[in-house]
């Protein structure tokens, strides 16, 4: 069977989540992978969950390394090293975690001069905290206190304290971009070959990188005299029905209408934001509402809303999700796992029509020596790349997308040199012009919407109304010209226009088309309507966020852009099969997959025990740590103590000498047991000081701690500016701003995260169109009949 990445050579030096799931999503596009091990082994091994002996390691790590090649070697050996060079040496991608500045690197001859000497034409991937430079590339940090640092600890639940999101889910955000920024740098190493080429990817810009542009956000509201950092509640959000909880997400203020109006509630239609940002008004909707939600199954509220197309979906979590019947329909979960010890877990987040994803093989056993060489061989294909700071150069896309998930897609390959055309149309635009444009001051409101702004740079944009003869005509000659073709509609929608992959396939064989509906192109929720919070909540994102006693949480935001990196993956892996055969094909990116992709522990646990664990809140199930109200308004200090060193600090810390020594927290395990005491004795403390003051005292002295970040403050951050995390764009009627970049630098590579500021509707209708041969009469035409134009209809 073909498949996408087949003959790419990659060696794996990492452990727990972050750099084994980069190397598993290769793995699952074809990739040979070997897993090196020291002899102690991954600690993901002994991390669970565990069914019993037959697996001999936990099922989280079956399910990261399924179908890598094993190799148990000590580094610290001259006998070790020579084994890892020797399979470097073949190889064409390493993939790494060592701490930043660590002096393994160097004592195992993985720095880049070492490297140099051992295969000049090897690309490296290194996976760190906060990246290899910059003021806290080596400070002491916990999954906890980098959730912290980059704005993802917020508070999901009135009344209650910030919270992280659980289920280890940040962990496989930096491990996808980091296989996205393989990929790039693989590109730019066929242009600049006899050097190493190095991605440095960051986890914690990586977490910023999901979040929804609170930083422009603030920036506009800072400009306009308001509030920077109002706590508003999405609504109706995650709610209690009969049997369970369900989530119902108003997106606009007609869903919002259409919920009061099938709840019998329309007397609050004009209260939506008073609602949301908690006012009297909420708790006397929901002293209404939740009679008629007790009265009423999950399912049947799940399917009247979507009847009425309100954006409704269950919260799945480890054991519902099974059951769920358009998880169960696509046959998504998948056994893994040796015959005495089957279990199900997710499925590949991408299916390739052409070069379609294997069914997993087993992980490798700890101890194994395999036979880990690979023969020598000529080297690469000729390049097919001319300029390292553009890797995408000469990539024709055709974008097709709306709001989030396709367009970060797209603003990804523009940022480095493709040709990105996207369509809207003056009729109906791109609905994230809607999203964040606050104020409609202007004539030019919907131009200047944060959201929209941030994901749709780098890109041509031309207004096309597909709903006529001529506007189909005309998408359907610029598809026949690209070279990719993007879209993330219902099905339904791209399918009435003629412009699905059959049909596009037809005029241009060659086309890689991505599909990114939110819930697959088949199954029986494939129409349904949804958008991020749905993803969440069907996939068991929200599920595993809250705190036990409390309702799941959603975490507002991040589903989109992780979608539209793993899209990212499959679509370079797809080009680069068809620089090889010339095909092109189908990629479908189910947006509910790749939400359940990265929430794999709760499926994979249910499935080995029949347990469904309980939500942790801020606690780790390691380690003492929590979130605690600082001196000051509305100011928190996330904390973790992962070890007696991190405890005797903390004692030095808050001034404590005598808790060293007392019985309730002197190993982690007394800690452990002691939570409750352990939280009132650091809460005691946060009082009296500021977040940022208890943060760098304990940083001080070695223990991980973060003031929570809140959006009025991400545009001053010293590791952020050190890296160059942000770029400066004029916008022709915004103006100036500062826009987020790509959580990775490739060395040699793109100096630059952006070309070019959003485009207006319609800005390069004359150039697009007379590029494809149209005349000025008849561009002028079409401008007349509306089918294209530059100003929204009935703005």
């Amino acid at each position: 069977m073909s498949t996408a990445l087949g003959g790419l050579r990659v060696v794996e030096l990492g452990t727990e989540i972050a750099a084994p799931y980069c190397t598993k999503l290769l793995t699952d596009l074809g990739a040979d992978v070997c897993k090196i091990e020291l002899p102690a082994g991954d600690p993901l091994r002994f991390w669970g969950p565990f069914r019993d002996d037959a697996l001999h390691h936990g099922g989280l790590f079956d399910y990261l390394n399924a179908g890598k090649r094993g190799l148990t070697i000590d580094l610290g050996t001259p006998s070790g090293q020579a084994q890892a060079h020797e399979l470097l040496g073949q190889a064409d991608l390493l993939v790494e975690d060592l701490p930043a500045g660590s002096a393994d690197r160097f004592d195992w001859g993985l720095d880049r001069e070492s490297l140099q000497q051992i295969n000049r034409d090897l690309v490296v991937v290194r996976v760190s905290d906060y990246g290899q430079d910059g003021p806290r590339r080596e400070q002491p940090s916990t999954s906890l206190t980098l959730q912290a640092a980059s704005g993802w600890v917020n508070t999901r639940e009135f009344g209650r304290a910030p919270v992280q999101a659980g289920g280890r889910i940040p962990e496989y955000i930096a491990g996808s971009y980091a296989a996205l920024a393989a990929l790039t740098a693989l590109r730019i190493a066929d242009a600049e070959r006899g050097r190493v080429v190095e991605a440095d990817v960051s986890a914690f810009e990586s977490l910023l990188s999901t979040l929804p542009y609170p930083m422009l956000l603030a920036d506009r509201l800072k400009s306009m005299g308001l509030p920077t950092n109002s706590k508003a509640a999405p609504m109706l959000g995650i709610v209690r029905a009969a049997d369970g909880w369900i989530g119902i997400n108003c997106l606009t203020g007609q869903h919002w209408l259409d919920v009061c109006a099938m709840m019998g509630l329309d007397e609050f239609g004009e209260h939506q934001l008073a609602i949301m940002l908690g006012g009297p008004e909420r708790d006397e909707f929901f002293a209404k509402a939740q009679p008629w939600l007790d009265s009423m199954p999950v399912a049947d509220l799940v399917e009247l809303s979507q009847a009425m197309r309100i954006p409704a979906a269950p919260i799945n979590d480890g054991a519902s999700i099974l059951d769920c019947p358009q998880y169960r329909d696509r046959d998504f979960f998948v056994e893994s796992g040796p015959d005495a010890a089957r279990f199900r877990r997710p499925g590949a987040p991408f299916r390739l029509s052409k070069t379609p994803v294997s069914a997993p093989r087993p992980a490798p056993l700890l101890g194994a020596v395999d036979n880990a060489r690979w023969e020598s061989r000529a080297e690469r294909d000729a390049p097919h790349i001319g300029d390292v700071a553009n890797p995408f150069a000469g990539l024709k896309v055709f974008d097709l997308s709306t709001f989030w998930a396709g367009a970060y897609l797209t603003c990804y390959l523009g940022a480095f040199g493709a040709d990105v055309v996207k369509v809207e149309s003056i009729q109906r635009p791109d609905g994230h012009r809607y999203s964040g444009s606050l104020l409609r001051g202007s004539d030019d409101w919907y131009e200047i919407g944060p959201l929209w702004q941030g994901t749709n740079l780098n890109k041509r944009d031309i207004t096309l109304d597909l709903g006529t003869d001529a506007g189909r005509e005309l998408a359907l000659r610029l598809a026949a010209d690209a070279d990719v073709v993007i879209e993330n509609f219902s099905p339904r929608v791209v399918e009435q226009f003629g412009l699905d992959y059959d049909s596009l396939a037809k005029s241009n064989p060659s086309v890689v088309m991505v599909r990114m509906p939110g819930f697959g192109l088949h199954g029986p929720w494939r129409d349904y309507v949804g958008w991020a919070l749905n993803i969440e909540q069907l996939s068991g994102m929200s599920a595993v966020t809250g705190f036990p006693d409390g309702p799941p949480c959603n975490l507002q935001g991040p589903a989109d852009p992780i979608a539209g990196v793993h899209a990212t993956v499959a679509l370079l892996a797809a080009l680069e099969h068809r620089r090889r055969t010339g095909e092109g094909q189908l990629i479908e990116v189910a947006q509910v997959e790749v939400g359940a992709a990265v929430t794999a522990e709760p499926v994979i646990e249910y499935s080995m025990t029949k347990r469904v664990r309980e939500r942790e809140g801020n606690r780790h199930r390691q380690y003492a740590q929590g979130v605690y109200r600082a001196h000051g308004e509305d100011d928190w200090v996330a904390v973790s103590v992962r070890g007696d060193t991190d405890w005797v600090a903390m004692t030095e810390v808050i001034g404590r000498p005598e808790l060293r020594d007392d019985p309730r927290f002197v190993t982690a395990y007394a800690r452990l047991q002691h939570h409750d005491e352990f939280d009132e004795v650091i809460a005691e403390y946060a009082a009296t000081r500021s977040a940022e003051e208890f943060a760098d005292a304990l940083l001080g002295h070695g223990v991980p701690a973060q003031r929570l970040m809140t959006p009025d403050r991400m545009y001053d951050v010293d590791q952020l500016a050190a890296r160059g995390f942000y770029e400066d764009l004029n916008h022709r009627i915004a103006g100036r701003q500062r826009f987020p970049g790509w959580p990775f630098r490739i060395t040699p590579g793109p100096s630059h995260h952006h070309r070019c500021p959003s485009p207006t509707l319609g800005q390069h209708n004359d150039e697009v169109l007379g590029a494809l041969g149209l005349a000025a009469d008849q561009v002028a035409k079409l401008r007349d009949d509306q089918i294209i134009g530059e100003r929204l209809l009935n703005a």
